[in-house]
């Protein structure tokens, strides 16, 4: 059991059941202790008291003695800011080394998630913004594995309607070029150097009854294999490659509009269906069959979710680019219709991404004057970069991808400066090995008690990674219930800067064996920390730099 949790069970006991949940938060500022609770003024107005007196009378029946507890002071409008014993940290520390996975919760102890992200047309290259949302679903769907809960990824594919008729008749244009037809360019045609390389493929695996469909079947294929290497590239995987194709082959799509129109949720207007949305608060009605018999995005995405529910998951999380803003509220509205618990669905919206390179805003890619793609940005900055900055901000900011920072090699990298920190703890065993053939340390309190029996600035900064390290197991939750795999960069960056101070201050390996030791089980309490943390993010922890 954490110090935290133990603190919460000492309030809990003297309020008697007045308080089901105490809150036990790490303070901002030091000065205000280590952690601190505001249960005094959530009680005031329920008790009809002035919470400093609440806060004062807690204050006063809390045991303060130096197994958990060594300062409690009460500020205003009622916080009381509390100081960790030295002995209550020494003891959570040794929990570092007890767990299966610090900081990780028992796996498929939550509720089945089903995560869907990316979701390109599988028609060319992806873009940095598919780039975005690759990085922060794979970091989500690591991140709620941590949290225990029993995550797939999946990916829907765009394969059916316009863009894939116009993905063949490029194709097949490409085809009568490079056999010398003189085919005229239609300015509706995907770009010919994006798509020629693919055609010379698609042709060279022999495709028999050659036409246009049967070689834009092929080229598709081809593409889509090209995407998946390129996500892997950067280990994103996905559990199911979902074809929305098979939405309307298996006439599901039919089978959604049936049903908005028996309930009286759909009606003709001007040769079109439409969806009531604005009776589900949507700001106009929308299109489920356009007036030439095509079906909408809308109508596909209906049948799909519903598709997603029929497969047993507790929660669905779909991942949608910026540019699908708005479209949520139709969507579940329509499952709202169908009687569908819309509340089990999440959308997270990614906003977009500009790049950044000689002090200067890129706009155009290279190869296609069109787009900056994944590819061209991977080979710049490689896997661990391009995870760790597409991550790094909230997926609700829009960014700037600075690809001169991400290539360097020092501290103002933070991917690097954490890296970095992992790599100086192996080092540091490395050069304890060397001197002194070998070690072992018996992860138990004795082991720790040294740590904090040091002076002045050494105290300081050994208290500030123990506590850090400590947050980590309450960083992943709150992470997970916020979806917020940034969280996490942003705590390993903090993590990383009080290593290299506590690095700074503090002689590692010295002549006095018991420090050494108890400093030693520190470096390796972080190292684990780190290297738990780097794995949600989808990026390796290097043993050297």
């Amino acid at each position: 059991m954490s110090y935290k949790q133990k603190i919460k069970l000492e309030i809990e006991k003297v309020l008697n059941g007045s308080a089901s949940d105490v809150a036990i938060e790490r303070t901002k500022v030091k000065e205000h202790g280590d952690v601190a609770t505001n249960i005094a003024m959530l009680l005031a107005k329920e008790l009809k008291k002035n919470p400093l007196d609440i806060a004062n009378e807690i204050k006063g029946k809390v045991p303060i003695d130096l197994k958990l507890i060594s300062k409690i002071e009460i500020a205003k409008p009622g916080f009381i800011n509390i100081v960790v014993s030295d002995h209550a940290l020494v003891e959570s520390l040794v929990e570092v080394f007890q767990q299966d996975v610090f900081g990780f919760a028992l796996p498929k102890s939550k509720e089945r998630i089903l995560l869907e992200y990316v979701s390109a047309n599988p028609t060319g290259d992806l873009h940095i913004g598919h780039g975005r949302q690759a990085a922060i679903g794979s970091c989500l769907g690591n991140l709620l594995r941590a949290a225990g809960y029993d995550v797939q990824n999946e990916f829907y594919i765009n394969d059916y309607g316009e863009q894939i008729s116009k993905l063949s008749q490029t194709a097949w244009a490409i085809y009568k070029n490079l056999n010398g037809e003189n085919i005229e360019w239609n300015e509706n045609f995907y770009p010919k150097e994006l798509l020629e390389p693919f055609v010379k493929q698609a042709i060279n695996t022999g495709i028999k009854d050659l036409n246009e469909n049967s070689l834009g079947q092929t080229v598709k294929d081809l593409i889509l294999k090209a995407q998946q290497n390129l996500l892997a590239s950067f280990n994103v995987t996905f559990d199911k490659w979902f074809s929305e194709t098979t939405l309307h082959t298996k006439n599901e799509t039919k089978k959604v509009l049936k049903d908005l129109q028996d309930k009286g949720f759909a009606y003709d207007h001007e040769g079109a269906i439409w969806f009531k949305a604005k009776d589900f608060g949507d700001v106009r009605d929308r299109v489920l069959i356009r007036s030439d018999g095509r079906p909408t995005y809308l109508l596909a995405d209906i049948a799909y979710h519903i598709d997603k529910f029929s497969r047993g998951y507790e929660k669905l999380i779909t991942i949608w680019g910026a540019d699908h803003h708005g479209q949520e509220v139709s969507l579940k509205g329509a499952l709202k219709a169908l009687g569908y618990d819309n509340s089990k669905l999440e959308i997270i919206f990614v906003q977009l991404v500009s790049l950044k390179q000689g002090g200067q805003e890129v706009k155009m890619s290279k190869r296609t004057g069109a787009v900056v793609t994944v590819e061209e940005v991977l080979s710049e900055v490689g896997s661990d970069a391009f995870r760790y900055f597409l991550a790094e901000p909230h997926s609700n900011n829009r960014m700037v991808f600075d690809i001169d920072l991400a290539k360097k090699q020092d501290k103002d990298n933070p991917v690097y400066y954490i890296q970095y920190a992992h790599a100086r703890c192996c080092s540091i065993f490395r050069q304890f090995i060397q001197e002194y053939g070998s070690i072992s340390l018996e992860k138990n309190e004795n082991l720790f008690l040294d740590l904090l029996k040091v002076k002045d600035e050494e105290y300081i900064v050994t208290k500030s990674l123990i506590l850090k390290i400590l947050d980590f197991p309450e960083e992943v939750i709150l992470a997970a219930n916020s979806k917020s795999p940034s969280k996490i960069a942003n705590y390993l960056k903090d993590l990383a800067s009080d290593f290299h101070q506590f690095y700074t201050v503090c002689r590692v390996i010295s002549k006095d064996m018991a420090l050494t030791k108890s400093r030693l089980a520190l470096v390796e309490a972080l190292k684990i920390t780190i290297a738990n943390g780097l794995k949600i993010l989808g990026i390796t922890a290097p043993e050297a730099m």
